[in-house]
């Protein structure tokens, strides 16, 4: 099958908040310091401590998103604009492009740098039983990621139309991979102080695509901007091909410009494998300490394609989104369609073949420390500090809990994080009978939302639930 959303398409939704796709396998931290919770091995492999069988597909489900900017940093309404840059009747929304929209409140809203990650994590199934003297675990995993880090640099060349006549930008990129992951795991306790863990995970990687900008120079040149750009693309998407434009779009080698994807049909070009490792030690009465290490591992992909940019390049500039274009209309969906066009040329790569490419996971390195009231046991204050180690892309969160299990059958959580990605309220909440256990819960609680449940203000949101039943 032929797939017709264009890679620069893909970057415009993403830099829109408007994407749901790189992950880096996120974990519910909420569930770190709750003695009920069946998966927070999935963080830190000694907390492996109940047998019980997950519901398969439904057993633990968790997306979301984090970012420090949302929707209403780059879609605007009608009202936002100023005189005469109204939309077509019956229109109300618009992007940032549009010339209504000031700059100054544009970029004004803006960090220095701007992320966005996406995360998707489902257990397809998961058993832990008891044997070896300790717990031990299979399961299955399907995990997705998109990670995103535009300069602010960048949104000021697209927005400022010119103010300046040279623009530096560097370490701007975009990287997604998914993949599914068989996981076996054992945790023993070794005595009375010390708790250990440890997983070995077999890999399968289904898609990875990575747009890296290391430098990007655009310079004015008359009426026209040069771009001298060191730039490269790295794809393994299933089974798939390059799109390219036209004959006339090829650089003075000959090599054809890369447009997109086409021909996906289902594979699997990735293999690898990881480890976690981890362990808890009681310093003293009512005080467990915790650390661990995760994902520590790689994945390699066979015949990644490969794009590159090539010498220096022309740019005309970006249309005007309510006049120009293929579409000729004032629809939301139809201006970023349009933007993604002049996307595909400012990032202009040309095929280069195919060649093997491996690269690591999203390690993450967590530290805990819970310590549960000498006057009431079953309440207890936490402290997890995470720090996630992927290149440009690398994150950290500090995040302070208290946990209360007022019956034996139900456990509450309330945690703040502070992260890279700003502060956060989280919770959850477990109910556990004899038979089953149920839990939902959030590291950052959703705020205001569009009707499509895209967070407006912030791009930090997130979902997990999931049902499993007690072996013991």
């Amino acid at each position: 099958m032929k797939t017709t959303n264009k890679i620069y398409v893909l970057l415009a939704f993403v830099m829109a908040g408007m994407a749901t796709v790189q992950t880096t396998a996120q974990e519910l931290r909420s569930s770190y310091f709750m003695k009920t919770s069946n998966f927070r091995h999935q963080i830190n492999p000694a907390l492996l401590d109940h047998a019980y069988v997950g519901l398969p597909f439904f057993g633990n489900v968790n997306v979301g998103t984090s970012g420090n900017a949302g929707l209403t940093n780059f879609v605007y309404q009608q009202s936002d604009l100023s005189d005469g840059y109204s939309l077509k009747s019956g229109y109300n929304l618009t992007t940032f492009m549009n010339p209504g929209v000031s700059a100054d409140k544009f970029l004004g809203d803006l960090d220095d740098v701007t992320r966005l990650n996406t995360d998707a994590n489902i257990n397809l199934f998961s058993v832990a039983f008891k044997s070896f003297g300790g717990i031990s675990l299979v399961e299955m995993n399907v995990k997705s990621s998109t990670s995103l880090r535009v300069p602010k640099e960048f949104f000021q060349f697209m927005k400022e139309v010119g103010a300046k006549e040279e623009y530096q930008i560097e370490d701007l990129g975009v990287r997604s991979s998914s993949y599914a992951e068989l996981v076996f795991g054992h945790s023993r306790v070794l005595n009375d102080k010390w708790t250990v863990g440890a997983k070995l995970k077999f890999l399968m990687g289904l898609s990875y695509a990575d747009l890296n900008v290391n430098k990007m120079k655009i310079t004015m040149n008359g009426d026209a901007w040069e771009i001298q750009s060191d730039a490269e693309l790295t794809a393994a998407v299933l089974k798939s091909n390059f799109e390219y434009e036209d004959a006339s779009k090829n650089n003075a080698q000959g090599q054809q410009r890369v447009k997109g994807l086409q021909d996906v049909s289902f594979g699997m070009p990735g293999f690898g494998m990881a480890t976690d490792f981890g362990a808890t030690y009681k310093a003293m009465d009512g005080l467990l300490l915790s650390g661990s290490v995760t994902d520590l591992g790689w994945i390699s992909w066979s015949g990644a394609k490969k794009a590159k940019s090539s010498g220096s390049y022309t740019f005309n500039g970006f249309d005007d989104i309510l006049t120009s274009g293929d579409n000729h209309g004032n629809k939301l969906g139809d201006q970023f369609s349009d933007l993604g066009d002049d996307l595909e040329e400012v990032f202009s790569v040309y095929d280069q073949g195919k060649k093997n490419s491996s690269g690591g996971l999203a390690c993450s390195i967590n530290l805990g420390a819970e310590y549960e009231m000498p006057f009431y046991r079953n309440l207890s204050a936490g402290l997890l500090y995470t720090s996630k180690i992927y290149g440009k892309y690398s994150w950290q969160q500090a995040m302070l809990s208290a946990n209360v299990r007022p019956l034996k059958w139900l456990e509450l959580s309330l945690n703040t994080s502070a992260s890279t990605f700003g502060w956060n309220v989280g919770g959850m909440l477990s109910v556990g009978t004899r038979g089953c256990n149920f839990f939902i819960g959030s590291d950052r609680f959703m705020g205001k939302t569009s009707k499509e449940w895209i967070p407006l203000n912030s791009g930090n949101m997130n979902l997990s639930f999931g049902l499993s039943f007690p072996l013991s």
